[in-house]
């Protein structure tokens, strides 16, 4: 009866777990079942310029995105009950997104002609803006901030196999590596249109023209949140920039495949952390005593660390059989980057949980944001430096570094903030 209860009592928290559990399941699949494929089709340097795009593309997304993921996620969970109140936070994120988007299109165009190398990679970059406009029409965070994460699921579930399906079919020889952004832009737009027939027709969200009021309020709301996320994806995403701008196509290639593996497999994991997000927001809203959040997180901390410990120790041993299964013979040279990056398994994931669900969900947005710019300047910096000597594996060593100084300063953060 008491494990009954326990369900019931935390039925939401279960529910965006096994939602998210799907999604990651799925976008940890999908990428296993095409990028051999892609990698083998098209080659290292083919899949170089590609990625040099793609990176372009998420730096659009990051400015669209703002920080309205955690942002608004934690609006929603605290005014969940009032769909007026979820009525205004949807729509003013939606058009603060819109308008970010429009703003980016344009700066981007002012400097595209000093980072992009090729009318070639312009046709491609144009391929790709489609991932950003359908990108603002999928509330990631409405869905999250709900706990209705099945919603999601669903239209993601949808959009990914159609993408995955379509890649055996479009892409066949080296030259249609251009396609393949086209392909993800169609998925994103698709995906934004079954969210908003879902948005009206399940959450009953009332559509209407915004106040300025609403929307400047969301971007103020989101600001630190967004320095924190930008600072974060900066030199996350600045090493596969940076090595395209001083190194060749193929070195790129080789460095984007490691990482992609790895970001793929820290989806294995994520879930569980991403599913605490709303559930801990709430809970610490209600909870006046600060310490006693703190040792709430601290008790989910312990176990996490293990878990993520463990893969780490799958993926150091087992490197060469998945790159080798999983890139294929083209990429050997991955193998040892693969090895480096694995430590991001541990602390970037331990780091989300301490930034993201402990100490934004504390409101402090500011602290975090601190923290991460101060890891990011010496990851970007550490990049800059070591790119001419080592070149890829100036990637890997910038972004273990990076994660390792931001783990090392949010623990002190929350240590001061508890004790």
């Amino acid at each position: 009866m008491r494990f009954k209860e326990q369900v019931t009592n935390n039925r939401s928290i279960i529910e965006s777990f096994l939602s998210l559990s799907i999604l990651n399941g799925l976008n940890l699949l999908l990428p296993l079942v095409t990028l051999p494929y892609l990698l083998r089709v098209i080659g290292p340097e083919k899949y170089g310029i590609y990625s040099f795009v793609y990176v372009i593309i998420q730096y659009l997304l990051l400015l669209s995105s703002y920080g309205f993921n955690f942002s608004a996620t934690k609006q929603v969970s605290q005014y969940r009950d009032n769909i007026n109140e979820v009525s205004r936070i949807y729509i003013g994120v939606i058009t603060a997104r819109l308008l970010l988007t429009f703003i980016g299109l344009i700066l981007f165009s002012l400097i595209s002609f000093y980072v992009l190398k090729s009318k070639e990679e312009f046709n491609v970059f144009e391929m790709g803006v489609g991932i950003v406009l359908g990108d603002i029409f999928i509330p990631v965070w409405l869905f999250q901030g709900m706990e209705k994460m099945r919603y999601l699921t669903l239209v993601n579930v949808i959009s990914k196999i159609v993408f995955t399906i379509l890649i055996f079919f479009v892409i066949i020889s080296p030259e249609d590596y251009k396609y393949i952004i086209l392909l993800n832009s169609l998925g994103y737009v698709a995906a934004g249109i079954c969210s908003t027939i879902i948005v009206k027709r399940f959450f009953k969200i009332n559509f209407f023209i915004p106040s300025w009021n609403d929307i400047w309020f969301q971007l103020r709301d989101g600001f630190h949140v967004f320095g924190s996320t930008l600072s974060m994806n900066l030199y996350r995403n600045s090493n596969i920039f940076i090595l395209g701008l001083f190194a060749n196509d193929a070195s790129v290639g080789i460095y984007s495949a490691a990482e992609k593996l790895i970001k793929a497999l820290q989806g294995i994991l994520s879930p569980v952390a991403e599913a605490l997000f709303p559930h801990l927001g709430y809970k610490f809203q209600k909870n006046k005593d600060v310490k006693d959040s703190v040792r709430q997180l601290n008790r989910f901390i312990r176990p996490y660390a293990v878990l993520l410990f463990f893969l780490f120790l799958l993926v150091l041993i087992f490197a060469p059989f998945l790159s080798n299964i999983l890139l294929g013979k083209s990429f050997f040279d991955s193998i040892p980057l693969i090895r480096i990056m694995s430590l991001v398994i541990v602390v970037g994931g331990l780091n989300y949980v301490l930034g993201i669900v402990g100490l934004i969900n504390l409101n402090k947005q500011s602290l975090f944001f601190r923290n991460v710019i101060i890891s990011g300047v010496i990851g970007i910096l550490v990049m800059l430096f070591l790119v001419h000597s080592l070149t890829f594996y100036a990637g890997a060593i910038s972004m273990v570094l990076s994660e390792l100084i931001l783990f090392i300063l949010c623990t002190r953060s929350l240590y001061l903030i508890g004790r």
